[in-house]
């Protein structure tokens, strides 16, 4: 056949003719599926359940094998762990030094982690010259009281700043008369008697002494006395509390 030009005309038969083509209906309908005998009737169904229990079974191993991996895999990585803890201790210093301590021979002295307590300290021994004094004086016989002969009432009815007024009244509570009485007691703060009244007086250091005047001279069992003088004080001034009437002690009232 000779070379055509590009311009000529072709028509589809020689064209099929040329290529080897074979010519095909755009309109034929499609060969219809060929149905086996297999496929149809009363076993077919049978047989496709029998095909869905074994995939079912099959789905199933399956799944049990992928548990029993899962779960060997989890032991492994918990047994794995444990050994690493494990292996973490035994490096560790305080393990270290256990294990060393262990392993020292039986007759090394194990040593005390607590501390032992201190003895007490033993007793003062009491010197036997104390005990003597102690026995000694509780044998002594109690000393007898001295009998109080008088009371004495001491008031401050007036104080300013460095000084005070003070009245004194004295009862005789003993079976004799006092002719002369005397009353003497000491200041507790260093005050000091100024001037007295019905009643003569005379000090020597915190010691006051007061002599009865000449219209009151004579004190009489039962009978009360007073007199009154003025006072000077530094430190406070606080009331005597030590009276004797002719030597003899008075109570404070």
């Amino acid at each position: 056949m000779g070379r055509r030009r590009d311009d000529d005309a072709i028509s589809v038969a020689e064209l099929l003719r040329e290529t080897g083509a074979t010519p095909r209906s755009l309109a034929r309908e499609p060969e219809a599926a060929i149905v086996r005998e297999e496929d149809t009737g009363d076993g077919y169904r049978e047989r496709l359940e029998q095909r869905a229990r074994e995939a079912a079974a099959h789905q199933q191993r399956a799944g049990r094998r992928i548990r029993w991996v899962s779960a060997l895999g989890g032991a492994v990585v918990v047994l794995g762990s444990l050994v690493l803890i494990a292996v973490t201790s035994e490096n560790r210093p305080g393990r270290q030094a256990t294990a060393a301590e262990s392993l020292a021979p039986a007759t090394t002295t194990p040593r005390s982690t607590t501390t032992a307590p201190k003895p007490a300290p033993p007793p003062t021994p009491i010197p036997t010259v104390l005990r003597q004094t102690s026995s000694a004086k509780a044998a002594a016989p109690a000393e007898t009281a001295e009998p109080v002969r008088c009371t004495v009432r001491y008031s401050v009815p007036d104080q300013w700043n460095d000084g005070f007024t003070a009245g004194v009244t004295v009862v005789n509570n003993s079976g004799e008369t006092r002719s002369p009485w005397t009353l003497t007691w000491t200041f507790p703060a260093g005050q000091r008697v100024t001037h007295s009244w019905d009643g003569d007086f005379a000090q020597t250091g915190d010691r006051v002494t007061i002599t009865a005047a000449s219209y009151n001279t004579t004190l009489a069992p039962g009978a009360k006395v007073s007199f009154g003088f003025n006072g000077a004080f530094d430190h406070g001034n606080p009331a005597p509390t030590a009276f004797a009437l002719n030597g003899a002690r008075c109570s404070a009232a």
